[in-house]
């Protein structure tokens, strides 16, 4: 995939390859324990290591608070951290003795950033690694956990990865072996025998012939199911496994091998066993979908959430709005030259749709939310901040904090009991968890900040620890 975004859109043809899928996720996962602890500091380019300690509390003096909810600034005041929460706001907090001290300087305390779409795995290498015989499986470990140190580095303290073998990764971080954003995982993709999900090589045939799962399936990337029992089990594999929302593939995709943009994929009793299965576990399910047909049968079926939809009408958008199912959405960046003709001639209409969804969605009042979907090109992944950028034709300065915060955090809330971390995110309010970002500016005024985080963002901290600090 030679390109920046491609929805997962799965990128059929990336998984495609021997040498990577040889790997099975039991091999993956020691990877990722051995990757841990090697690298720099943490915070640094090229770290893998070791989380930095949480102090007992931590006090900004001097800042002035982004109040996401009403779009404004607030008077300079003083924020108390205690714990991993933010205990009390307001000047004249006192600083008990072992407080760590920051002074603000009168600059913009906000929460942290939240990209509601990536794959931490598959966004971290490139095609070229994924074919080198030469690199093994630790080389790929320490790809995903260096991504995600660097994601949080850009300000990223939440993410939902929507699609791969992303639990050892996950762990790592937790544990506070390993420093990145808070994970909230899909698992393997679910998706259907010739559906954006079957990463099969022309040389596998189908397990039902043969009784054994293809190399995508063994390194928990995606499972090729059919029929209701068999989506059943592999979505209670995924929660088995910690799952915090369920992904479906519902429709074709630009870069999967076999299934045209038009086709949909899933029966609605299939899709519906999905449903019913998140639900028994009280989570949702999400779809990979760009058409009226699959998003309307995924509907429903009772689906929450939708990512894409660059090919929706008004109509569906409405029915979306009316239901009070969320658009998770991307932009895609143009065609290029680099791109093979039969992905350029898919992409046509959904990079086309780009102009056309947010503002009518917008309009139609559809529950927004954003993320960014990078997919095998690392190289873009420092551009993740700026992608924001792209939707200032449509959104306000205000609106587009608020979506990369509080909106996204909404979303991220469907997940209920199955939400890995228990507290409130994208504010910056007392008793809410304390993933916070300083910010040399305001950048309701100035917008073009966030797209620069090594030289804006002077303070960096997730869940109360300061992993930043300049």
């Amino acid at each position: 995939m030679p390109v920046a975004h491609s929805s997962l859109e799965c990128s059929c043809a990336g998984l495609n390859r021997r040498h990577f899928l040889a790997v099975g996720g039991a091999s993956l996962a020691a990877a990722f324990l051995a990757a841990c602890g090697t690298g720099n500091q943490a915070g640094t380019a090229s770290s893998t290591a070791a989380a930095p300690q949480r102090p007992a509390a931590t006090l900004f003096r001097n800042v002035r608070v982004l109040d996401v909810r009403g779009g404004r600034l607030g008077a300079p005041t003083d924020v108390l951290v205690r714990g991993n929460t933010i205990a009390a706001i307001g000047a004249g907090q006192p600083a008990d003795a072992g407080t760590d001290v920051i002074d603000g300087l009168g600059r913009t305390l906000m929460p942290g950033l939240i990209d509601n779409h990536v794959h931490l795995m598959f966004g971290s290498v490139t095609m070229a690694d994924l074919t080198d015989t030469d690199k093994g499986v630790e080389f790929y470990a320490k790809a995903a956990l260096t991504s995600a140190d660097q994601m949080l580095m850009r300000g990223f303290t939440s993410v939902r990865d929507l699609g791969g073998p992303i639990f050892p990764a996950k762990a790592a971080i937790d544990a506070g072996k390993a420093a990145g954003p808070r994970i909230w995982p899909s698992g393997a993709m679910i998706s259907s025998t010739s559906g954006h999900g079957d990463f099969r090589t022309p040389d596998e045939q189908s397990r039902r012939f043969t009784g054994k799962q293809s190399r995508a399936e063994q390194l928990n990337a995606t499972f090729i199911v059919d029929g209701r029992d068999e989506v059943l089990t592999a979505s209670r594999e995924n929660l088995r496994m910690g799952a915090s929302q369920l992904k479906l593939a519902a429709g074709g995709g630009t870069s999967s091998a076999y299934d045209p943009i038009d086709v949909t994929q899933f029966t609605i009793d299939e899709m519906r066993a999905g449903v019913e299965a998140a639900d028994d576990w009280n989570t949702y399910v999400t779809v990979h979908a760009y058409t009226n047909k699959s998003v309307r049968r995924a509907m429903d079926a009772g689906v929450k959430c939708v990512e894409h939809g660059q090919l929706l009408d008004e109509a569906t958008l409405r029915l979306m709005a009316e239901r009070g199912v969320w658009l998770s959405g991307q932009y895609l960046v143009p065609n290029n030259d680099s791109m093979t003709p039969e992905r350029r001639a898919k992409r046509v209409a959904i990079v086309e749709g780009n102009d056309r969804v947010w503002p009518e969605a917008k309009r139609a009042g559809v529950k927004l939310a954003w993320g960014t979907d990078f997919l095998f090109e690392p190289a873009e992944n420092p551009k993740q901040n700026s992608m924001l950028l792209s939707l200032r034709k449509w959104f306000t300065a205000a609106e587009l904090l608020r979506l990369v915060t509080l909106d996204n955090a909404t979303l991220l809330g469907l997940s209920g009991p199955r939400s890995p971390y228990a507290g409130n995110l994208g504010v910056v309010e007392p008793n809410a968890l304390a993933d916070l970002i300083l910010v040399d500016g305001d950048p309701l005024g100035n917008l073009d900040l966030i797209a620069d985080p090594a030289k804006n963002f002077a303070v960096i901290m997730k869940d109360g620890i300061v992993y930043k600090k300049g």
